[in-house]
């Protein structure tokens, strides 16, 4: 739960409070809250319900100055083309385009969109450019800049798995789920099981993954897992069958560290989106008796996700899935020196 989520979740049961005792004067005493406060939070409830209730965000302040988004937009094509070139050497070669656009002017833009460091510039132009190369270098830089996401360049590049643990249903026992999300696109996968050993993580491999990268000669790289028993062995030099198995089929395995589920949290985010827009609703509307039979309703769910649902999320904007998934060619990397 985020900071902002924690927040409303607060004011929330404030509200609540007052009305099980239907007593403001009492709810704001035990609170500590002044009655002006508490009227202000049930006003923004009313009008946006829960969401009324998260802290607003401060506006940033207007700049008279600045420069307009026409030029901005000048400078920022501009450095796709030339990422290398400083301030000076911009507003220069802009000015030979008729384009006058002060040295100052065009620093405070770089400045503003954290590209003043010719580092970034570089990293910006790979990033926007039409038909992009990952050279190894590039790859070299990113792993030492260490980024708060996580990070892939390609479909295949990196694919991250985790065991979810459903709940326990009558009749069937405990539930698992293998979930595995390709971390350049966010295609989603999904299988249920009644354990969580190794054999169940390959077979979800085999049966669910490997089949769709195939079909569409996508190559798997890199799978990134927990430390879980399902994944690798506790034992030094130990071998174990999943590891086995990626290295029989060229895929490299990326393990987190221990204690630090975040390091995976996009597989952690969707399983989170299982769990509330699939798990919690079909639960209430059907009673299951079988595996399959809730395994059929899964596909059906993943189905949607991955080519109707739109992802707001940073890396697809509003796109769905199988637009990014299918949008490009995989991107080799190629050597420093050709």
């Amino acid at each position: 739960m985020t900071k902002d989520e924690r927040i409303a979740s607060f004011k929330y049961s404030v509200l609540q409070h007052a009305r099980k005792h239907n007593n403001i004067t009492y709810t704001c005493t035990v609170f500590c809250l002044s009655r002006t406060v508490y009227y202000k939070w049930l006003e923004r409830f009313g009008k946006l319900g829960y969401l009324g209730l998260q802290d607003k965000k401060k506006a940033k302040p207007k700049m008279p100055n600045q420069i307009k988004p026409d030029k901005e937009k000048i400078i920022l094509n501009y450095i796709i083309d030339y990422p290398t070139h400083g301030p000076r050497r911009i507003a220069n070669e802009l000015r030979q385009q008729d384009v006058t656009i002060s040295e100052t002017g065009i620093y405070n833009v770089l400045c503003r969109k954290q590209l003043n460091h010719r580092l970034n510039r570089l990293f910006y132009a790979q990033e926007k450019s039409d038909n992009p190369v990952v050279t190894e270098r590039y790859l070299r830089e990113v792993a030492k800049r260490k980024p708060a996401h996580i990070s892939a360049y390609y479909p295949g590049y990196l694919f991250c798995q985790d065991t979810f643990y459903v709940g326990t249903i009558k009749g069937l026992g405990r539930i698992y789920q293998q979930t595995g999300m390709d971390a350049y696109s966010g295609f989603g996968f999904a299988k249920l099981y009644t354990d969580k050993m190794a054999i169940s993580a390959i077979d979800f491999l085999k049966t669910k993954v490997l089949p769709v990268y195939g079909e569409f000669h996508i190559a798997l790289d890199r799978i990134l897992t927990d430390n879980g028993k399902e994944y690798t062995t506790h034992w030094l030099n130990g071998q174990h069958e999943y590891e086995q198995f990626l290295k029989q089929n060229s895929i490299r395995h990326t393990r987190i560290k221990p204690r630090t589920p975040q390091s995976n949290g996009m597989v952690e985010r969707f399983n989170r989106t299982l769990l509330e827009e699939f798990y919690q609703i079909a639960m209430m509307k059907k009673v299951y008796s079988s595996l399959s039979e809730l395994q059929d309703d899964l596909d059906q769910f993943i189905t949607y996700y991955n080519f109707k649902r739109t992802n707001q999320g940073y890396r697809l904007k509003g796109k769905i899935p199988y637009q990014k998934f299918f949008d490009s060619k995989r991107k080799y990397a190629l050597p420093l020196t050709l």
